[in-house]
């Protein structure tokens, strides 16, 4: 059984074709998205870890250490059972900041671009074993498949030239898979589909091979345990797991599961869903429990056929004792589909890493800017990606076929191991730092190279490891367990030695709480030098280009979902938060946060540092399904008072020191008719007028509270606005300065008392109507005697008497019904009022005689003490109301036969009139209630309780002030004394209402 070199290699290129094909119709959208997005697809994908070891390198591992080899396949089982620890706060890590490898992540946490250069060099390196593992898998199965088995397997001609063919066609379909995005902000679906594609047909024929290898080397399953029991060759296949070998190999494939940067790259950088995460933990283990079956059976038929080829091509060598076609398709698929699978993931994430903190750190002034560098970008990573795939055939060509495929994997999978420390470092040490992890790295990575790499490439022989091999019990009984946990131990030691013993920068401490998730230091708002979106392209310009820099402003903005004219201070950082996140996946993070800082550079807030409370606001959000036990406890704490202010009856806004607004509620929105997402963010001075200066004038005036501020709107219609506000002066002062203030729309109340005020002073009418009734008959009698009298005078003197006596008791009914109608005729609101100059003392003397109107009142005697030549700026007629009111209070306190004296004093300014009586006076506890509308210390049915709240009012509409002080006497007669404040005027002075 052979094929010609000419159908192998048709047949990989058909089969990789294929795969680009499922990748094709998957990005294209032509496969349902229901099939394309299914946890599956991701799971399946995951399978890529899984290379040509788990098809080949399995057997002679279990041949070489018996039950060991499901080492290789339970430690990415305990990885991803314990991926709540460790793989998801990762994958929350590069989610939030756009990281797509180790290289990434660790930049991000010790801040320099020099970690991801180094991390990337060393991650080429030790990744140039396990490309050639890849690569002499399928090649020397093309080897065998072409009738080579029955020469030496190792022929360098024939055998570089195969390996050179599958690397040059893995090459193209390598650039056709992995550079069809840019960024990798972008999930690339199609590869995706694909690998998981070749994960399921690599589990398929692993099975389907298990099936025809055992009928077709035993007859049945009777037969082979029949076999297993009478061959005692079989043992080393079933040695236990234990000893210093099995705990480096279940250390080396944990490492694995994380640092391998294709395995990263697919949990990682190509999934969007922590869901997703949560089902890989059971449902890739079921995959490589599946996987691992066919192993020993598979080993098993190979040995009872003898044909002669190495334990690494079982299945190939069952093809051959069964000279059967399909069992020899069924190998090399599994092969080449294992392999395929992990040289382009890997080379892919490799290059994306060389690209991100090698080429372009160093090259990208070399990059023509008046061009989009997306196509740039793109060249760039093909090139990078054939360069790998030629690297690895060098040093592939370099050793010569001369070591096994399990030996390639251990060299691999003990130096990606030296990145353990690092990684686990990231999200749970912040005392780490980037001294103590490049000493560690070094030092680990020049004891694995020296012990284990260059062994490969020649004679030379470790003898320092050897002897200690042999004088350190515990390390092991052979040279690869003892080098793997050697270099580990010294990396891990010197990293924490020199991070414990060196300062740590403040860079490096805020990344370690940011990707620890226990930020201690919390963000503080700052300002930027751009003011505007649309300035952001124009800033980045320089660096990427006009048109990169528009698009990728332009980008950014569609997924906050914010205007080109966005101009909110908080909506800024965002902006340019996710341009760094965006451009971080573009062009690493290095790259990105110096171009960042360079363009967009930002300024500490003129008020100082104090926290960014949206920042913080919109982190809890995202991260409210990772909290458990009490901090979700306390995150629904959080929550609940956030709605409780949001759902306040009244108008609730949070100003910061530096003018940036906070908070703003459901009933400010209805109060103001501005909507929270408008203004959130963003300075106070940005509010639309006249609610501008309504929140500025109150924020800078000493007062805390305004009782009524009158508000024109746009519309021409006045509101009424109580202002109430509270200055945060805590100990913290990241939040001393924030300034919150309350907002009450009294405009009903407002119309509801003027209503009630009014109805107060038709009472007031209509109780004098009485006395006034009574006052005008005694005058309108005597009128009418001296009508009748006149009738019969004939003197001219008495009628000329008479005639003025009548005149006189006219006017006196005159004056008489003119005060009433002046007082009925007082306006109902402060809009019609007349400020102007008014005589105190006429006021005063007015006021007393509507008040001598009333029949069957107290008989108190008023004493008008007030200076005549006192001028005050009133509205007379209003004025004259509010001594109505107090006179009548003062009427009603005395007893029978009290006084009531009212007496008035000026200053330069203003002048101060005082009402005393002598009555029962208020007492203390009831002063702070005796303006509000209804309260009243009469009777029920005496007192409406708007007196007073009359009188407040007035005075305020006019400028002045009222203030009350009860008792000012001794028992029984305590007394109360009401104090008016009202401006000072003359009569030759100009005003202005």
């Amino acid at each position: 059984m052979s094929f010609s070199l000419t159908q192998i290699l048709l047949f990989i290129i058909a089969y990789l074709s294929g795969l680009f094909a499922v990748a094709h119709l998957a990005d294209r959208g032509l496969l349902p998205r229901a099939i394309t997005h299914h946890p599956a697809v991701y799971v399946l994908s995951l399978g890529v870890f899984a290379g040509a070891m788990a098809t080949n390198g399995a057997m002679a591992l279990a041949q070489n250490y018996g039950f060991n080899f499901l080492l290789y396949y339970v430690g990415v089982v305990i990885i991803f059972a314990i991926g709540t620890f460790l793989l998801l706060p990762l994958l929350r890590l590069c989610r939030v900041y756009q990281l797509s490898s180790i290289a990434d992540v660790l930049t991000f946490r010790f801040r320099s671009p020099w970690v991801g250069a180094a991390i990337t060099i060393a991650m080429c390196l030790t990744l140039m074993p396990l490309l050639a593992l890849e690569i002499q898998a399928v090649a020397e199965s093309i080897f065998i498949l072409a009738g080579g088995q029955s020469e030496p397997v190792a022929v360098p001609d024939r055998f570089g030239r195969l390996a050179l063919l599958f690397c040059l066609i893995i090459t193209v379909f390598s650039i056709l898979f992995g550079t069809r995005h840019v960024s990798s902000h972008y999930r690339n679906t199609g590869l995706v589909n694909a690998i998981a594609f070749e994960s399921l047909v690599k589990l398929c024929a692993m099975l389907a091979l298990m099936i025809m290898g055992v009928y077709g080397a035993f007859g049945s399953v009777g037969e082979l345990q029949s076999w297993l029991a009478d061959n005692p060759q079989v043992d080393r296949y079933l040695q236990p797991v234990g000893g210093a070998e099995s705990r480096a190999l279940l250390l080396m494939f944990f490492a694995g599961a994380v640092c391998m940067p294709h395995l990263f790259h697919m949990a990682f950088a190509e999934n969007t869903e922590s869901r997703d995460m949560s089902i890989a933990s059971w449902a890739l283990p079921l995959y490589l429990l599946l996987l691992s079956l066919p192993v020993l059976p598979i080993a098993w038929a190979a040995l009872r056929l003898d044909t002669g080829l190495v334990a690494d091509y079982s299945g190939l060598a069952i093809a051959l004792g069964t000279q059967s076609t399909a069992i020899a398709a069924m190998a090399f698929v599994a092969c080449l589909s294992a392999a395929s699978a992990t040289i382009i993931v890997t080379t892919l994430a490799l290059a994306n890493m060389c690209l991100n903190h090698l080429v372009l750190p160093l090259g990208l002034r070399q990059i023509d800017r008046n061009q989009s560098i997306y196509p740039q970008l793109r060249w760039l990573r093909r090139g990078l990606i054939a360069i790998l795939i030629l690297g690895a055939y060098g040093f592939h060509l370099t050793l010569g076929g001369s070591e096994t495929l399990t030996g390639l994997a251990l060299v691999a999978f003990s130096g990606t191991l030296q990145f353990l420390p690092g990684i686990l470092a990231t999200p749970y040490w912040d005392r780490a730092n980037r001294l103590g992890l490049m000493t560690g790295l070094t030092a680990g990575l020049g004891l694995w190279f020296w012990t284990m790499l260059l062994p490969l490439t020649g004679d030379y022989q470790p003898t320092f490891m050897l002897a200690l091999l042999e004088r350190v019990p515990g390390v092991g009984d052979e040279l690869w367990s003892a080098a793997t946990v050697c270099s580990l131990l010294l990396n891990t030691i010197l990293f924490v030695v020199v991070s414990l013993l060196t300062p740590t920068s403040k860079s490096q401490q805020v990344a370690a709480e940011i990707c620890s998730m226990d930020t201690r230091t919390r963000p503080t708002r700052q300002i930027l030098s751009v003011h505007s979106a649309a300035a952001f392209a124009d800033k980045l310009a320089p660096a990427l280009g006009e048109t990169t820099a528009r698009s990728e402003v332009q980008l950014a903005l569609g997924e906050l979902q914010f205007s080109v004219d966005e101009t909110r201070p908080y909506a800024l950082r965002r902006l340019r938060a996710r341009i760094e996140a965006n451009l971080a996946g573009l062009l690493g993070p290095a790259v990105a946060l110096r171009i960042i800082e360079r363009s967009l550079p930002l300024g500490k807030s003129e008020a100082g540092a104090t926290e960014d409370m949206q920042f913080i606001e919109s982190g809890l959000d995202q991260a409210q399904a990772n909290f458990t036990g009490l901090a979700a406890d306390l995150d629904n704490l959080r929550r609940y008072h956030r709605e409780t202010l949001d759902r306040l009856p009244m108008g609730a806004c949070s100003i910061s020191a530096d003018g940036e607004l906070l908070m703003w509620n459901r009933s400010m929105e209805a109060v103001t008719g501005i909507p929270s997402e408008t203004v959130l963010g963003s300075l106070v001075n940005s509010l639309p007028l006249p609610w501008r200066d309504l929140v500025v004038s109150f924020r800078d005036s000493p007062e805390d509270a305004t009782q009524k501020s009158e508000l024109t709107l746009s519309n021409g219609k006045s509101r009424w606005i109580c202002l109430h506000k509270a200055v945060v002066t805590e100990a913290d002062a990241m939040r001393t300065g924030e300034m919150v203030i309350l907002v009450e729309d009294t405009t009903e109340v407002q119309t509801l008392e003027q209503e009630l005020l009014h109805n107060e002073r038709l009472a007031s009418i209509g109780r004098l109507a009485a006395g006034v009734a009574h006052e005008i008959g005694n005058p309108v009698t005597g009128i009418a005697c001296l009508a009748q009298n006149l009738e019969y005078e004939t003197e001219p003197d008495e009628i000329r008497v008479m005639a003025q006596d009548i005149l006189k008791q006219t006017g006196r009914v005159n004056r008489i019904v003119e005060s009433l109608m002046n007082f009925s005729h007082i306006g109902e609101t402060a809009d019609n009022q007349q400020l102007g100059p008014a005589n105190l003392a006429d006021c005063v003397d007015e006021a007393i005689h509507l008040l001598t109107l009333v029949r069957d009142a107290k008989p108190v005697r008023f004493s008008n003490d007030c200076d005549r030549e006192l001028v005050v700026l009133a509205d007379s007629q209003r004025l004259l109301q509010v001594f109505v009111n107090l006179l009548s209070n003062a009427r009603d306190a005395c007893n029978d036969y009290g006084e009531v004296c009212i007496t008035a004093g000026a200053s330069d300014e203003a002048v101060h009139i005082h009402v005393e009586d002598n009555g029962t006076g208020v007492p203390p506890e009831l002063h702070s209630q005796v303006f509000e509308p209804f309260f009243t210390t009469k009777d029920p049915g005496a007192g409406t309780g708007l007196g007073l709240a009359l009188v407040y009012s007035i005075m305020d509409d006019m400028n002045g002030r009222v203030q009350l002080v009860s008792p000012i006497g001794e028992a029984p007669n305590l007394g109360t004394r009401v104090s008016l404040m009202l401006p000072r005027t003359n009569y030759g002075q100009a005003f202005q209402v």
